[in-house]
């Protein structure tokens, strides 16, 4: 990240001047790389280590991993800023949390026995996550992150199955989905009223339907395995949904990765998702020292 400010910003004869811009988190997961988006656009952020077990979106040897030193999830969900009554994420403007975070599962992968809920089940955790998403702050969230948003907007969407079960509604099947674009914003920047969307893995979550307040952005035919047995099909299932909050507030749900979709979609999600979003913008929350 001091890297990424160098080049943005530059430095005087007195050293780098303090930094103030708009905040984000990113929380990388697993499966996952909304921060891969954002640096295309040269939006800087801080970056929490949010991984179950390593990513799959790496390109390169030595993929991050858990065990990776830096800022954490827990740190950010739960972490108390030195001096200063209020926690961390409260110090973001925005939020965005990869699919495939650790302790929003039920269990670290689907069909293992070892949990990995920890931060569903720490009420402060919840709570102050749905307290920022209360306050107006802005959050975008992938697949299996989709715990927060029941959690914390229970009546914004209709997930598959028991809502009170976690990772109940993670029954989709892996494929390619025609998707309506049925934002006209949307539909206008990509030019074209039908898009591919890719599910470049199973067990996704599933939208069945959405709140009175909720813009579905794409919607589309999805395939999911059912607890009685076989394959069945949501005609017409919300893909990804835009739910706006308090005055400013904007929450981003989102079935599909970013990750594995053309540049040209993944761009006009993020920007039509967080509205506020300053190509070329830079950071953050943090102050770099004069030397």
């Amino acid at each position: 990240m001091i890297l990424l400010l160098l080049s943005l910003f530059g430095c005087t004869d007195q050293g780098f001047a303090a930094i103030e811009l708009d905040a984000i988190a990113v929380v990388n997961g697993d499966f996952d790389d909304l921060g891969g988006t954002l640096l295309r656009h040269e939006i800087g952020f801080v970056p929490f280590n949010g991984y179950i077990s390593q990513s799959t979106t790496w390109v390169g040897d030595e993929p991050p991993t858990r065990e990776d030193p830096g800022r954490t999830v827990e740190q950010l969900f739960t972490g108390a800023v030195p001096d200063q009554a209020k926690f961390e994420i409260e110090q973001y403007n925005a939020v965005f949390i990869n699919s495939g975070t650790r302790g929003l599962n039920a269990f670290r992968y689907n069909y293992s026995i070892e949990t990995d809920d920890d931060l569903l089940l720490d009420e402060q955790a919840m709570t102050n996550a749905c307290d920022y998403i209360d306050a107006n702050g802005s959050v975008f969230v992938t697949d299996w992150a989709y715990d927060v948003v029941e959690r914390c907007l229970p009546d914004a969407i209709e997930f598959l199955d028991d809502d009170t079960i976690v990772d109940d509604a993670q029954a989709g099947v892996a494929g390619t989905v025609l998707a309506d674009v049925v934002d006209e914003e949307l539909a206008t920047t990509l030019g074209t009223s039908v898009m591919n969307v890719e599910f470049n893995y199973s067990a996704f979550a599933v939208m069945e339907d959405v709140g009175a307040d909720a813009e579905v952005l794409l919607s589309g035919d999805v395939s999911y395995e059912s607890k009685e047995g076989g394959v069945k099909v949501v005609k017409r299932a919300p893909l990804i949904v835009r739910i706006p909050v308090g005055k400013s507030g904007q929450v981003v749900y989102s079935s599909f990765h970013l990750f594995p979709q053309t540049t040209a979609l993944a761009d006009a999600l993020l920007f039509r998702g967080i509205e506020g979003l300053e190509p070329g913008a830079g950071d953050k929350s943090e102050e770099v020292a004069s030397e």
